[in-house]
């Protein structure tokens, strides 16, 4: 497994982190992510999103539970936001509102990219290749995070040496 470390001092730190990340994105990666609320899901999404080439508003799909957005270079990011979810979502959820879906077809789809905030809450659902993000508040540093990334298959680990050499 290939981890990956990194202390932010800011929101727009987060959101640059994040954006590297978006730059070594070529499709077909699942990102999950975790943290307590306010760590800065969203906004890591938002620097992913930017990474990637989305230039619409990207904004935290807790109440619609997913927002796509396509990219100027032709990849898709899927947001889905699993908050509103039960602990540990069924199948049955998943399938209620297409996650599963979603998640069959990012394996084959190669211009996708799928960020799922609170992911834990759905972790038996995932893939086995992903790449988990946490997102820790500092109790010392309110605006500073650990971001804490590890890859958990080949295609994630490909993604996380990227950001790693960027």
């Amino acid at each position: 497994m290939l981890t990956l470390t990194v202390k932010t001092q800011s929101h727009e730190e987060t959101r640059r982190v994040a954006e590297t990340l978006g730059r070594a994105m070529r499709g077909g990666e699942v990102l999950a992510l975790c943290g307590d609320l306010g760590a800065g899901k969203t906004t890591f999404v938002q620097g992913l999103a930017a990474g990637m080439g989305v230039r619409s508003r990207v904004t935290s799909p807790t109440f619609i539970l997913i927002n796509e957005y396509c990219a100027e270079n032709g990849l898709r990011l899927v947001h889905v936001d699993a908050y509103r979810l039960a602990e540990q979502a069924t199948l049955a959820d998943a399938v209620t509102f297409g996650l599963t879906d979603l998640l069959a077809g990012v394996d084959g789809d190669e211009r996708t990219v799928l960020a799922i905030e609170w992911a834990d809450r759905i972790a038996s659902l995932l893939p086995d290749d992903l790449l988990h993000i946490e997102l820790r508040i500092d109790p010392e540093e309110p605006d500073a995070r650990t971001i804490h990334l590890a890859a958990t298959g080949g295609q994630s680990a490909e993604a996380l040496h990227r950001l790693s050499v960027a």
